[in-house]
């Protein structure tokens, strides 16, 4: 294990390929119930279990899992998969690792088929330190716990109770206490046996140029730093000595476990810009509110808190990064941004806007007064007077134009330049929202030139604005050749329903003709696929679900996912009646279909009397195809 270099990239690291067998008995294995129970309140719900989805910030439980078939889908934002798809969303980890986290937790050994020996050394290296680091950094927390009740703590936890932090909030985020002496935690780890060269890989002491180590945390108020998984992974620390050469914050470096070498395996245990203070704690309140604080500061979270806004998270007192934004999408799309009222934390706050809308959240931008910051405004003011602040914010796309606005010089070639700097993010914007772009853009213009006609500032638009490429253009043109078919008939879903639940019908020899007779393209070739499949290997549910988790259309694995995650709705007695029954109304509603294309095609030629005879024909058909349904 090595501290990051200045410069090194975010692998996950070259992991050799895990046999699908191991894969399938380790999802077997698996107690489902327990490892999403650690993430969401679930509670049975028939022959399911249902809770409030990890992935979106909702009221109502729309989320669903089959333990069986060790499947979950939630309705409100499509989320779905099998146990590893839910280990991978929720703790952040590649395939392989997450199959070897539940492989852990079952005690199955994972043999990785293309590893050389060297690798396989290198690979079970990096997992041993790893477990050592979690274990370490527990020992640490709890000697900087246990000093903060402590008289050698005293100065942290008086400086706690200045700043307004009561014990609750100092129990909830594990406040602790470094104490004065230089080499108080190092000595107590060496008591418990840990090494000199953990210590230094974890970045809690630095060495002596004499030989030793010393403590890095002296005279800090201490507070851990978890994954939003809840792994404590770093340290921070705020100074109260009140030595003016001391540092006023001190965090932990950045961590890598593997070779450092291998540079194409490095593997962050810690990286500052992957992980957002509280976020951890703050996890159930963000779901309930359905929108997350982003500070900039970890006393400003604690100070929010303290306040009643449980909400509250920073970015690690640094600037906002992609995967930190990406982070917070996952548990809310709303973002309350509340930065210092500073030129730093408006430069900051601008900085993050684009971040937090490329990653799929609205939200507003909080303005606060000149000089003061979250904890600052909180404390003097008062909780209701900051919810007034935040309930008046304006939206935070709207508030950075406006300030992109108030760069302008109020020259032609000035507007040119805004509309330019504008530009990428309103077409980033349009890919998710061509509604919301165009409002964006109209708003701009309206702040950069009032008195012009809105129908001449959308004609300047596309000046602006990149247009879409050569390839999405061919794609357009080519859509409008082909018939749209956006959802399908009731049979055709009800059939692919019945298929799904009770697999043993693809064997039907009246299915394989009917095939082509199905109009929705999507569930047209995924019952060919089934067939396909049933025929080559055969397939039970189990292996429907393991179909769906692979199956590339994503409309088609939603049903199937959500169909899986909740009860049977099809009784195992009617399942081939059914099938047969809906193979039927398919193939006779498009024999209907064809012969009244046939009609409608003699009508503009027919004479008056035929013309009446074919419609007399249209209107019985269309009344036929009405009673036997869609």
């Amino acid at each position: 294990m090595s501290r990051a270099p200045a410069a090194s990239g975010r692998g996950r690291g070259a992991r050799g390929l895990i046999d699908h067998d191991i894969v399938r008995q380790v999802v077997a294995q698996t107690d489902m119930l327990a490892v999403v129970g650690e993430v969401v309140d679930i509670k049975k719900k028939g022959t399911s279990y249902a809770g409030l989805c990890p992935f979106h910030a909702e009221k109502t439980p729309s989320f669903h899992v089959n333990t069986a078939l060790h499947v979950y889908h939630c309705k409100g934002c499509g989320a779905g998969g099998d146990v590893i798809r839910f280990v991978r969303e929720t703790r952040g980890l590649g395939f392989v690792d997450a199959v070897q986290w539940l492989a852990d937790r079952a005690g199955i050994e994972v043999q990785h088929q293309d590893l050389s020996p060297t690798e396989r050394a290198q690979w079970e290296d990096e997992r041993s330190q790893r477990a050592r680091m979690l274990q370490l950094s527990q020992l640490v927390q709890q000697f900087f716990r246990a000093r903060f009740s402590a008289p050698q703590g005293k100065l942290a936890a008086d400086y706690a109770t200045q700043r307004g932090l009561g014990q609750a909030i100092a129990v909830r985020y594990g406040l602790g206490a470094a104490t004065a002496g230089w080499s108080d935690l190092a000595d107590h780890l060496k008591r418990l046996n840990c090494s000199e060269a953990d210590m230094l890989d974890l970045g809690l002491v630095a060495p002596r140029a004499s030989g030793g180590v010393y403590d890095r945390f002296r005279n800090r108020l201490m507070y851990p730093i978890f994954t939003s998984q809840g792994d404590l992974v770093a340290f921070g620390g705020r100074d109260v000595s009140g030595d003016p050469q001391a540092a006023k914050y001190l965090n932990s470096p950045e961590v890598i476990v593997g070779d450092q070498d291998q540079t194409s395996k490095f593997r962050h245990f810690y990286k500052k810009g992957d992980n957002v203070f509280g976020l951890y704690q703050a996890r159930e309140a963000v779901r309930r509110s359905g929108k997350v604080i982003l500070t900039e500061g970890n006393l400003d979270v604690l100070t929010l808190v303290q306040a009643g806004f449980e909400n509250a998270v920073c970015a690690m007192g640094t600037a906002l990064t992609e995967v930190q934004a990406r982070e917070l999408r996952r548990f809310t799309d709303s973002v309350v941004v509340l930065y210092d009222g500073d030129k730093a934390g408006r430069a900051a706050a601008q900085k993050a806007v684009p971040l937090l809308l490329a990653s799929g959240c609205n939200g507003v931008l909080v303005a606060l007064p000149d000089g003061e910051d979250p904890d600052s405004f909180v404390r003097q003011r008062g909780a209701a007077a900051l919810q007034a602040l935040i309930d008046s914010a304006p939206p935070m796309l709207n508030a950075h134009l406006d300030t992109l606005v108030g760069q302008w010089d109020g020259s032609l070639q000035g507007k040119s330049q805004i509309l330019q700097a504008a530009g990428p993010l309103l077409a980033l914007i349009g890919q998710h929202d061509a509604m919301a772009r165009n409002m964006a853009y109209d708003f701009l213009l309206s702040r950069l030139d009032p008195d012009q006609p809105l129908a001449e500032n959308r004609a300047a638009q596309g000046r602006y604005l990149p247009r879409p490429t050569a390839v999405l253009r061919v794609a357009a043109v080519n859509s409008l050749n082909e018939p749209a078919v956006n959802e399908p008939s009731s049979a055709e879903r009800e059939l692919l329903l019945a298929l799904v639940w009770y697999p043993a019908e693809l064997g039907q020899p009246a299915l394989v003709d009917a095939v082509d007779y199905i109009e929705h393209p999507g569930i047209r070739l995924a019952v060919r696929d089934l067939l396909a499949t049933q025929r080559s290997r055969g397939l039970d549910l189990a292996g429907v679900a393991q179909w769906a988790i692979e199956w590339s259309d994503q409309t088609v694995r939603n049903w199937v996912l959500e169909w899986l995650a909740e009860a049977n709705p099809v009784a195992a007695g009617r399942a081939a009646a059914q099938v047969a029954q809906l193979v039927d109304r398919i193939v006779s509603g498009r024999e209907l279909d064809s012969q009244m294309r046939a009609i409608a095609g003699k009508l503009a030629t027919a004479d008056p009397e035929q013309q009446r005879l074919l419609a007399a024909r249209l209107f019985e058909l269309r009344k036929i195809k009405g009673r036997r349904g869609r």
